[in-house]
């Protein structure tokens, strides 16, 4: 059985999500807890700016008690009241497929048709991959939804225009400020998202940027992308100072900009008009700066109005992208399904097998080499031909393992043994499926 628990930007406020969040260590010390109490499932755990959710797979039925459990876990780890519990919600077999799907597509994110998420979920996926936490039916599920992601933005306009928090932010900056061209920026973060932000902002025009990081060479590197500067630091009030514009996007965890700091800059800067857009989660910027005159914050959610604006004109992009995300949905659970009836196949195939094998050895002995090799070859022929016919019909009169009874007719008419096992396909170096 396929679930999932978890929380987003819908059920969530950005002081909730933030304490939610999983770093990439973190997580996977999370999930290997999770696979000690929980040795029968597999697990993916997905932590961004916008959602932490666990995507699991168990044998047996998902029951409320289990995501109960799940829960419990998440909020017990992360050292939190259980106030927030109203925050989660679950989803079990066909609507766990068709949410991971949607995610992927970009359709249940914040900007519609969003980029990063599709790198998010890989990067979710090889971790817990990396620490035996899939198997079959997870690494066919996220398959399917990296290919829901890349069809959707290959074959519909869903990723057109703002597609990013980045851009949204630069939006809103446009909005207050008009052309930006004669505005200081600094940035703060030089991850993935203050690239995309970059970009923006050369699109609309911006001259004057400047980056700062932890990692001053990593600031260094995207400057010269962008013909930007970089500052140290230790220089981040003189920065502050300097710029019209802020926008904080790193995984610091914590504050950077407390509400001392920037009422000391507001009065230094003369009453100019002071922007300041925190797209981190955890916030960098304490949210009292609110309170400050001439002062402007943002944080992700506060960027909703232009996001539905946003998804409004793509109703078309997302009719197309549904409908595929369908199609590929069913797919996996027809394939889901069969799954059923590997088990039976396998044992028929040896079972009918190991008779033909022992009836050639009983006859090999009392025929020639060269009768033996046509004997053998008509062996292969019959067992192969009414083997192929059974599981035909066991496919047709079962809907591809919908009926059960048929399966178990199957089994008991054959007295065959079962064997179960979720390990026999493992991702590949590039992330492709291997059968063993």
């Amino acid at each position: 059985m396929i679930g999932i628990i978890g929380i987003n930007h819908e059920t969530a406020p950005l002081a909730i999500r933030e304490k939610l969040v999983f770093k990439e260590e973190e997580g996977k010390q999370f999930l290997e807890k999770l696979k000690s109490l929980l040795s029968d499932t597999k697990a993916v755990l997905v932590s961004t700016c916008n959602r932490t959710e666990i995507y699991f797979y168990m044998d047996s039925s998902c029951t409320a008690s289990y995501n109960r459990t799940l829960i419990d876990e998440i909020i017990n780890y992360k050292h939190l009241d259980y106030e927030i519990e109203s925050s989660f919600y679950s989803y079990s077999d066909y609507e766990a497929v068709n949410h991971l799907l949607r995610v992927a597509a970009g359709l249940d994110s914040m900007v519609l048709g969003e980029n990063q998420i599709l790198g998010q979920l890989k990067q979710a996926y090889h971790i817990s991959s990396s620490i035996g936490m899939t198997g079959t039916v997870l690494n066919r599920l996220f398959h399917k939804a990296f290919e829901a992601g890349k069809r959707t933005r290959s074959e519909t306009d869903i990723n057109k225009g703002a597609s990013s928090v980045g851009y949204a932010a630069v939006e809103l900056a446009h909005k207050v400020f008009g052309e930006l061209d004669n505005n200081p920026v600094l940035l703060i973060g030089a991850g993935e998202t203050g690239e995309l932000v970059l970009k923006c902002l050369k699109e609309r025009g911006s001259k004057s940027i400047t980056i700062m990081n932890r990692t001053l060479e990593k600031a260094e590197d995207l400057a010269k992308k962008f013909n930007a500067e970089t500052k140290e630091f230790n220089l981040l009030k003189d920065a502050l100072i300097q710029s019209d514009i802020v926008i904080t996007s790193t995984s610091a965890g914590k504050q950077l900009l407390s509400k001392e700091i920037i009422s000391e800059i507001e009065k230094k800067r003369k009453k100019k008009l002071f922007l300041l857009i925190d797209l981190s989660v955890p916030r960098n910027i304490d949210d009292s700066v609110r309170d400050i005159t001439n002062t402007f914050l943002f944080n992700i959610d506060d960027l909703q109005q232009i996001v539905a604006f946003n998804k409004k004109k793509r109703g078309g992009a997302v009719k197309k992208s549904e409908a595929i995300i369908t199609t590929i949905a069913e797919d996996f659970i027809i394939w889901q399904k069969g799954l059923k009836l590997s088990p039976t196949i396998d044992s028929l195939k040896k079972k009918l097998i190991s008779y033909s094998e022992n009836e050639l050895s009983n006859l090999k002995k009392r025929i020639s080499k060269d009768e033996f090799h046509h004997v053998s070859q008509y062996s292969d022929f019959i067992t192969n031909k009414y083997l192929g016919l059974i599981i035909k019909n066991l496919r047709e009169l079962s809907k591809n393992g919908s009926s059960l009874e048929y399966i178990d007719l199957v089994n008991n008419l054959f007295n065959l043994e079962q064997v179960n096992d979720d390990h026999n396909i493992s991702p590949g170096v590039n992330g492709e499926n291997i059968e063993n």
